[in-house]
């Protein structure tokens, strides 16, 4: 009697169905996890990466012309002029006076409207006559960029000197953040955000930027940008300050500035902090005007103890009447030397 031969399947295909199964239980598994941070969890990230794009020398800059709008758990609003500026004047013809305003989120504007924050509030003091009509006085030029250190800020001075002349003061708001963004640009890290025209990604960038924008990519992003947890108890110092550490920023600002007969003002985002009063002493001590805005904040709050500092969505940041505050102490500050130009009947013109 012939035995009856039966073909099993080769072994060796089993190693590969296990790999495609759990692939797609893997799979599976991500969608469902994505759908379900979706609709319980969604994590709401600031910014606008399709209103930046590449720079060669600083790694990210304000796309000219655009007016982005991104509803999240808040409204973020971004108004860049076709100079390059965070500004809705499209030029500033007609000013007697220029004034550059340097700094990161909390001059760009980071969870405000692009018309609370502090450099367009300043705009308004020092440019309406005492009818409240407004005057082309001073030309308020917002150059400050999310993210931006004071290596950066430098940069973006030098480079708005060549291109709108020289300016008759520079305001400086230092933050909390400004050695960590140092660090990261001097790494090169700026030059590789998912923006357009980054050669680094080229044409996988809708697909990387898909894939960031993600809920899943969302956390991933902020765990690898989490700072190490820090050892030091709260409260107690370690270290120097940040604004201590951003010295050299503030000493060839200075130089800079008193080489041109440019007024110098400068102010730092936190307070209270060992960097604000610290700041506040280097001003003091090399005279340098410092916008002291935290004591007005103080005595309104010792009226209103119930008035929050900061917005309560994940923009963050400042609130626009401590921006109006910080706002009026640059002006303030700034009385002697743009007095003659306020009440001046001539104009000159401003690009």
């Amino acid at each position: 009697m012939t035995p009856t031969h039966i073909n099993y399947p080769a072994r060796s295909h089993r190693p590969l169905a296990r790999l495609a199964l759990a692939t797609a239980t893997c799979g599976l598994m991500l969608v469902a996890g994505e759908v379900a941070l979706r609709l319980f969890a969604p994590m709401h990230l600031v910014g606008f990466p399709r209103a930046y794009e590449f720079d060669a020398e600083l790694g990210v800059r304000a796309k000219p012309g655009v007016h982005a709008l991104r509803t999240t758990d808040h409204q973020q609003e971004l108004r860049v002029n076709r100079l390059g500026t965070v500004n809705f004047q499209e030029d500033f013809s007609g000013y007697r006076a220029r004034l550059f305003a340097l700094g990161d989120s909390y001059t760009q504007g980071t969870g405000l409207p692009a018309d609370a924050v502090y450099p367009f509030q300043l705009d308004l003091l020092l440019n309406r006559d005492a009818a409240g009509r407004y005057e082309r006085r001073v030309a308020v030029i917002n150059l400050g960029l999310a993210a931006n250190g004071g290596e950066q800020s430098l940069l973006i001075l030098r480079r708005f000197i060549e291109k709108l002349g020289r300016p008759d003061v520079v305001l400086y708001l230092g933050a909390e953040n400004d050695g960590s963004d140092d660090a990261m640009f001097l790494r090169g890290d700026r030059h590789r955000h998912l923006v357009d025209g980054s050669p680094r990604w080229g044409a996988t960038l809708p697909l990387a930027r898909w894939a960031a924008e993600t809920e899943i990519g969302k956390r991933l992003r902020v765990a690898v940008k989490r700072p190490p947890t820090s050892s030091v108890p709260a409260g107690v110092r370690s270290g120097p300050s940040v604004a201590e550490q951003q010295r050299s920023v503030f000493e060839r600002l200075k130089v800079q500035c008193r080489a041109t007969n440019t007024t110098l003002v400068v102010g730092w985002a936190a307070a209270p902090s060992h960097s604000y009063d610290w700041l506040k002493s280097w001003a003091a001590s090399n005279s340098v005007a410092f916008a002291d805005w935290w004591p007005a904040v103080e005595s309104t709050r010792a009226s209103i103890p119930e008035l929050p500092l900061h917005n309560p969505h994940s923009g963050g940041h400042l609130r626009p009447w401590v921006n109006r505050v910080i706002a009026e102490e640059f002006a303030r500050q700034l009385e002697p030397q743009l007095s003659p130009t306020i009440n001046s009947n001539s104009r000159g013109s401003t690009p």
